[in-house]
């Protein structure tokens, strides 16, 4: 059997993350919740969130986040989400790469890169996420992803 090699340097990509939770065109909307008071402990978002070059919301699209996010714990905000990042222009247009891990009440991450497809296949790596512009109604995440995988140069 042949084993990938993964001794070259990771690719480095950083995009961004728009999401709308609220209005008209939501791109997340919790679809679960335990109706508690005063928590959101139990709620489970779905999302199909653009992805961007840049944090403005005129920026260049370069794909889609999809998944769910599950609120995870009682005492603070945060969520573990199971993401698609799923690439359609560029270089990397028709790959994905899928994330999995916490995003803490700050909306800070270092997440695990557990798979992918096309150009990430057998993808390992992680992305650190962080919130750049957050209001009532949505929020622009930054993520920088470091992937490794046997199909990327």
């Amino acid at each position: 059997m042949i084993q990938p090699s993964w001794n070259h340097s990771p690719v480095h990509l950083r995009f961004y993350f728009h999401e709308k939770y609220r209005g008209e065109n939501a791109t997340s909307n919790v679809v679960a919740t335990l109706n508690r008071p005063n928590s959101t402990f139990g709620n489970i978002v779905v999302f199909d969130n653009p992805l961007r070059a840049g944090p403005e919301s005129n920026s260049t699209p370069i794909g889609r986040a999809q998944g769910t996010a599950f609120r995870s714990a009682f005492a603070e905000e945060s969520a573990m989400a199971a993401i698609t990042l799923l690439f359609n222009e560029g270089e990397f247009n028709g790959s994905s790469i899928s994330v999995i891990g916490l995003v803490d009440g700050s909306g800070s991450a270092d997440r695990t890169v557990v798979g992918g497809s096309g150009r990430f296949r057998m993808a390992k790596g992680y992305v650190l996420t962080k919130i750049v512009n957050s209001t009532a109604a949505s929020l622009v995440a930054q993520y920088d992803a470091y992937i490794w995988s046997s199909e990327t140069p």
